[in-house]
């Protein structure tokens, strides 16, 4: 499974491991973290048709030195995009049951390396039929990489109001 993770480092000192101090991480973590992560993944997958669009679920970890939350994708579609984030070597594509594959030659994917952002992907050009197909594979998107770059400002700055809230009180 691909997932971004994002962890706070709790200090070993008992002050630190009080119940109202871990709370307010938990409660940070999951009220502001988790939807904006959330968006930013469901960004890579905007343009996406309904039938291979995935959700995304999350997860929250807690040892006794850190608090975490993993976003991840599910469902039917979690495969495609971890397909998609992670690129794939040039294939050959041939089809289920001898025959021809018939597809249209022109196409411009929904997604680009280098961003998260989505858009609706479009085939162009005649239909054409041939037994096998070579495809030159595709670059990996590395979605993860680039939504744990840019959530990593925002999330220290949410952490360090969690913990500023908390020592204020």
């Amino acid at each position: 499974m691909v997932s971004v993770s994002v962890k706070v480092s709790l200090p070993k000192s008992d002050a630190f491991q009080s119940k109202k101090w871990l709370e307010e991480i938990s409660r940070v973590q999951r009220q502001t973290s988790v939807p904006r992560l959330k968006k930013l993944f469901q960004q890579t997958v905007f343009g996406w048709s309904a039938a291979k669009k995935p959700d995304f679920g999350w997860a929250q970890q807690r040892t006794s030195d850190e608090m975490s939350i993993s976003i991840y994708p599910t469902g039917a579609a979690a495969g495609t995009w971890e397909l998609v984030n992670a690129g794939s070597p040039a294939h050959i594509i041939s089809p289920r049951r001898g025959g021809f594959l018939r597809f249209r030659p022109g196409y411009r994917s929904a997604t680009t390396a280098g961003s998260i952002q989505s858009r609706r992907a479009y085939r162009s050009g005649q239909f054409v039929g041939a037994r096998i197909v070579h495809h030159p594979g595709f670059e990996a998107r590395k979605f993860t990489e680039l939504i744990a770059q840019e959530y990593e400002n925002p999330y220290m700055n949410d952490m360090q109001g969690a913990l500023n809230k908390i020592a204020r009180s």
